[in-house]
């Protein structure tokens, strides 16, 4: 993959979690500043999306750990194949409180 083709994977991945939450009705804010991409609650906590160029990956951050993904086989997958959606939809269901799920 090259570094175009990383953007555009990252950049269709965020437009995709944004238009889940919208469709789902989750109240939140999701807001792009440069490589970062945050999800923030009424009650102020965050899950931040940032992509990290140099390494062509999309790291994840929340309450429940970090993750760094590679996009690999149509997917973003972690060194030991965990899929960035469910662990994405985990994190937002712990913040929500009510599950919360991005396919």
């Amino acid at each position: 993959m090259n570094v175009a083709e990383f953007h555009r994977q990252v950049e269709q991945t965020w437009s995709y979690v944004e238009e889940q939450l919208d469709e789902q009705e989750i109240d939140v804010d999701c807001d792009t500043h440069g490589s970062v991409f945050s999800i923030t609650f009424e009650n102020g906590q965050q899950i931040v999306i940032n992509k990290q160029e140099p390494l062509l990956e999309l790291w994840l951050a929340s309450k429940l750990g970090g993750y760094h993904f590679k996009y690999r086989d149509g997917q973003w997958l972690t060194a030991d194949q965990q899929a960035f959606f469910p662990l994405l939809s985990a994190a937002l269901s712990a913040y929500y409180g009510e599950t919360v799920t991005i396919a």
